[in-house]
């Protein structure tokens, strides 16, 4: 009987852990910082941002390793190409926002020789339920190989 019972628990755990995948949960995966080949310019982030089961924003971003970090969006305006901070990124609950070359990205100004050398950067998500995701970027240079597996 306490072999049965021993079953029946291990698939319940089973099935009770299986319904919490990811799509539950709020998280931050492939992020990449491309270094700018121009000293004193801006390098550029771009990342996912997975929603978990509530709607939220990510109101900010942070790294100790470098001089200033914003978030921006890019905009046509009478055909050109404009960028503009943005304070705030709404994140839909269950949905993936990118930011991409041409939208939403991170500019980064002043990124440490220490986390170029050794090829990423410790970054914080804010969020405005006060979540706060630590992840550590890939930090590529110019020329770089894109990476052969996912910034995870």
């Amino acid at each position: 009987m306490t072999k049965y019972f021993s079953i029946f628990f291990a698939a319940a755990a089973s099935l009770i852990l299986a319904s919490c995948g990811q799509g539950d949960v709020l998280y931050v995966n492939k992020v990449v910082i491309n270094l700018s080949p121009v000293d004193g310019n801006p390098s550029s982030g771009y990342l996912e941002i997975h929603g978990g089961r509530t709607d939220v924003s990510l109101v900010g971003v942070t790294s100790d390793d470098v001089r200033r970090l914003e978030m921006h969006q890019t905009k046509e305006e009478n055909g050109l190409s404009v960028m503009e901070p943005v304070k705030a990124v709404k994140i839909p609950a269950g949905e993936t926002v990118k930011f991409e070359p041409g939208g939403k990205h991170l500019m980064v100004w002043g990124v440490g020789g220490g986390s170029i050398a050794q090829g990423k950067l410790k970054m914080i998500f804010i969020f405005s339920n006060d979540e706060r995701i630590e992840f550590d970027a890939l930090v590529r240079k110019m020329g770089d190989p894109e990476p052969e597996t996912e910034t995870e």
